[in-house]
């Protein structure tokens, strides 16, 4: 889950750091001519409050040659294999945060890889160089935007909180000085006193390179800023019923890989490419179904691994491409490199939408966190005259509200570069080089023109009512899987070339058919299976029942759910006392699928 401290901005570190270094004298496509860049040499004073429509445009305008230069030599001139670059990215780890972020950024390296060795045209090739780089600095201005928006207010707090806590340092030092001694009450205060304003200060230093990596991607003199106005655009306002499939049928649609393939190959319709996908991520679909919700151990292990998998399978058939010669067996090779290609796009889509969800349940936490901090300090400063050490513990409490508050803007900002993905992965982007060599205002214009209409252009592109897809090729009509091993396949590593997953530290066992533990005896609710249909679950029940006698003990519920956007009915029973284990180890013992939750 990203609930840690972050101190990143994902795919600005790719543009800047993994992909900024390479050899000038490689031979290969060169970057643009200094008459072709779109950037001004002196950059505008900038006027009024500060929002994010104007951070992302200045962060854009200024930055936009440099990345795509950067990006054209690790591309094209890098003396590196590109699966030892994919590697590099991989090995990128960012502070205590899902690898989901990881994955995400390798896949966005396979497919702009790919499609420029697919269609290596030189004016292609630049604007899609430039067309990504503008999106990665968007994103990146979001997330220094916020993050600097946060620490221009939170900075005056904890000078006034330091000021207060200092004037009494200084009073029991000087204390100290003249009489030379001090009791054990106010030697522990006077300690305590001297961490806590340590701890302040590393919480001030953060924030401040927070300001300073903003001034720095925006080109702005902070100390005539004001950052003013609504920190975020319309995103934050997302709706949850927006489906999954949404955004991979607009992206089938939109984006440019697709068209090419179309030229190239064949023209790709969604039902195609979703179903490729599906059969790519085959368990991941089946722990979607079946409740394994993204933040378990589980589901990121699985999606990590196969997403792995998947950047470096595309990179691999590219390569195969271009080493061949002309003829029947490198057609061959352009068709699987793009329907690889195809299926990272959807899968790079579906981890962003995953990554939204995440960003929602560590929000929930941490603004939980926040307010039963709150109550407690509130609650202690009401104690009349305390003690050194009881102001200790209320200066702590308000260090670690601090310290909660400033995390809980960071999700805050994931969230919102989480969902300005999702619709650029969607191929809804209004980036080209005509308009990055716009004025810094117009290129703010056009940003917020273009985002309060991607909703409206991409509901209308896609179709009104998505017929209902098949997850998997044979869907059982009265089973939750394709073939009743499909747990044990997945866990085994038989059903692909993952390496099996390391123990999970929660309720559901690592191999899914393993016995559970004696503290999941007190879990109420015991999972039978998931259907797309209804009357698939009351048919599964009538066998179940009839293979395992114990089951008709209980009486058979179905529960409604939605997973990405889907409705599925899953067919549960429960109990307020829990007791499930023995019948459900039975089931497990069997190869019939059994959680408990």
């Amino acid at each position: 889950m990203i609930n840690k401290k972050v101190s990143f901005f994902t795919l600005f570190v790719l543009c800047f750091g993994v992909w900024a270094c390479a050899s000038d004298d490689a031979e290969g496509l060169r970057g643009p001519k200094e008459d072709e860049l779109v950037f001004t040499t002196e950059p505008e004073e900038i006027k009024g409050n500060i929002d994010v429509y104007k951070s992302m445009a200045r962060a854009v305008k200024y930055n936009v040659d440099n990345a795509s230069a950067n990006l054209n030599k690790k591309i094209f001139q890098s003396e590196q294999n590109p699966q030892n670059v994919l590697q590099g990215i991989l090995n990128v780890k960012y502070d205590m945060t899902t690898p989901l972020y990881e994955v995400s950024n390798a896949l966005e390296y396979a497919t702009i890889f790919s499609l420029a060795q697919l269609n290596n045209q030189k004016g292609f090739v630049d604007n899609l160089f430039y067309d990504r780089s503008a999106q990665h600095l968007t994103l990146a201005a979001i997330r220094t935007h916020q993050d600097a928006w946060f620490a221009s207010r939170k900075i005056k707090e904890i000078d006034r909180l330091m000021k207060q806590q200092q004037k009494i340092l200084t009073g029991l030092n000087e204390r100290l000085e003249r009489l030379g001694k001090l009791s054990n009450e106010d030697l522990e205060y006077k300690k305590g006193l001297e961490v806590a304003l340590m701890n302040l200060e590393e919480i001030r230093k953060k924030l401040l390179t927070n300001m300073t990596d903003y001034a720095r991607l925006t080109n702005t003199n902070l100390k005539k800023a004001d950052f003013g106005g609504r920190r975020f655009y319309e995103l934050e306002d997302f709706d949850k019923n927006y489906q999954l499939d949404i955004f991979q049928e607009s992206a089938v649609m939109n984006r440019s890989e697709f068209a090419i393939a179309k030229e190239q190959v064949k023209n790709y319709s969604f039902d195609e490419v979703k179903e490729n996908t599906n059969r790519q991520y085959e368990e991941i679909e089946r722990l979607d179904l079946n409740g394994v919700d993204v933040d378990h151990q589980l589901y990121s292990t699985q999606l990590q691994d196969q997403a792995r998998k998947n950047a470096e399978d595309l990179i691999n058939s590219v390569l195969v491409f271009v080493n061949l010669k002309d003829g029947e067996e490198k057609e061959k090779a352009r068709k699987e490199a793009f329907d690889l290609l195809g299926t990272a796009v959807l899968a790079q889509i579906k981890i962003n939408y995953k990554l939204v969800r995440l960003s929602d349940l560590d929000y929930h936490l941490t603004e939980k966190k926040i307010s039963d901090l709150n109550n407690k300090i509130n609650s202690m400063e009401k104690v009349s005259r305390p003690n050194a050490a009881h102001k200790i513990e209320v200066l702590n409490l308000r260090i670690s509200k601090l310290e909660n508050e400033v995390l809980l803007s960071q999700i805050n900002a994931e969230r919102a570069v989480a969902l300005r993905s999702l619709y650029f992965e969607a191929g809804l982007s209004p980036f080209n080089k005509k308009i990055l060599k716009s004025s810094p205002q117009d290129i703010e214009k056009v940003l917020k023109d273009a985002f309060n209409s991607d909703v409206v252009k991409m509901l209308a592109a896609a179709r009104q009512k998505l017929k209902e897809q098949q997850i998997y090729n044979e869907i059982n009509d009265k089973g939750w899987a394709k073939g009743s091993d499909w747990l044990e396949r997945l866990v085994d590593g038989k059903a692909s070339s993952s390496p099996r997953v390391s123990e999970v530290k929660e309720i559901v066992p690592s191999d899914v058919f393993a016995p559970y533990g004696p503290e999941a005896n007190a879990c109420k609710i015991m999972q039978l299976g998931s259907f797309e249909k209804k009357k698939n679950a009351n048919e599964h029940w009538v066998e179940l029942s009839t293979k395992f006698p114990k089951l008709k003990q209980f009486l058979p519920q179905i529960e409604r759910t939605h997973v990405d956007g889907k409705i599925w009915y899953r067919l549960i029973v429960t109990s307020i006392q829990g007791g499930f284990l023995d019948i459900c180890n039975e089931m497990r013992a069997a190869g019939s699928e059994c959680l408990l939750r």
